[in-house]
């Protein structure tokens, strides 16, 4: 049959149906990722103990539970710059640039997955981000919202996408939630009538520096850093054609590991301005996985952009058990009527 290539960003996103989908194995980005496991680990280790004290040292560190103890250790460790407490701040044309909570967050995690690297580990930090739609209002109609039927397409991209968010152009990285029944409400502490939830998980990359920034310049040229900017096209349910409420891009520098960040946005509908408002909570966490690089598809270990993976039936990357996430998704939205991969 027909053979193609797509180019695979080390920062893919994929957009989770459900909760259980966290932790779920398959390949993203450049890498296979599969549940964490400790026999996973203790496996691991059991080479390096065996060579460095035989099967003396394997026993006592299987006995203390060893592979528990670096675990925590490392998921707990803090990188350099968090260490030097008063240091100097970050200069940039003389004036202060330090990074901002997001990609702060991200630094610290891929510095613990650089020690779990080095140390020949498979443990790797994935990043979640959790997108809850809580309310939407017409603060322009004195009385409130009346009844609609909404619902929202998302995507997290990077700050110079323009790639389009709309029903007839879908990204392979966004997603969409079910129309729901939005009742009634006003006051600006009145309880969530919308009530969608939202899960992206994207990796970390393995040949980038702490500051995420690529080892390869070419791959730096093309996917630039981490996706920083959560894109939200809001829609009403019609009978025979979908109304657009608005659009928004909502930055995500404020939000921190563990942190949340929660807002009423804008949505601003073309020549029609502003006159919806939706109320967004955005929570950041990284869930801890396992790598599998010795299984990896020499195409994509050798740590060039323009090397792209063959996305045939035949050529996905592993077995059905774990499916090629950017695949997969292809094939979902040409069922639907096409799929559009924006490469910015």
């Amino acid at each position: 049959g027909e053979l193609r290539y797509r180019f695979i960003d080390p920062w893919e996103v994929e957009a989770l149906e459900t909760k259980e989908g966290e932790l779920s194995a398959a390949v993203i980005g450049r890498a296979r990722y599969s549940s964490f496991s400790i026999a996973s680990v203790a496996r691991s280790c059991e080479r390096i103990q065996r060579e460095v004290g035989g099967l003396f040292l394997l026993s006592l560190w299987s006995k203390l539970k060893g592979a528990i103890f670096i675990t925590n250790a490392i998921s707990a460790a803090l990188p350099p710059w968090e260490r030097d407490a008063g240091g100097d701040l970050q200069m940039q044309n003389g004036v202060p640039a330090e990074p901002s909570p997001y990609l702060n967050s991200i630094r610290k995690h891929l510095y613990r997955n650089v020690l779990f690297r080095r140390l020949q580990l498979p443990q790797r930090f994935l990043a979640l981000v959790q997108v809850e739609l809580l309310d939407l209002k017409n603060l322009t109609a004195p009385a409130g919202s009346s009844l609609l039927t909404a619902y929202a397409l998302l995507r997290l991209k990077r700050s110079g996408s323009s790639a389009p968010l709309t029903l007839k152009a879908r990204t392979l990285d966004s997603a969409s939630t079910r129309p729901k029944k939005i009742m009634k409400s006003s006051g600006p502490n009145a309880p969530a009538s919308w009530g969608s939830l939202v899960r992206f998980r994207f990796p970390l990359p393995e040949d980038v520096n702490c500051d995420g920034v690529s080892l390869d310049r070419d791959c730096e040229s093309l996917f630039k850093g981490p996706p920083s900017v959560l894109q939200i096209s809001v829609y009403e349910k019609k009978f025979m054609s979908d109304l657009t409420l608005g659009g928004a891009d909502i930055k995500l520098d404020a939000l921190g590991g563990g942190g949340q960040l929660e807002e009423w946005v804008p949505l601003r509908n073309g020549k029609d301005g502003i006159t919806w408002f939706a109320r967004v909570r955005i929570t950041l966490s990284f869930e801890l996985m396992c790598i599998e690089a010795d299984d990896v598809d020499p195409v994509i270990t050798t740590a060039t952009p323009t090397a792209a993976a063959a996305d045939g039936p035949d050529a996905i990357l592993g077995t059905a058990l774990t499916p090629s996430v950017g695949l997969r998704k292809i094939q979902y939205l040409s069922r639907l009527g096409g799929a559009y991969e924006d490469t910015k």
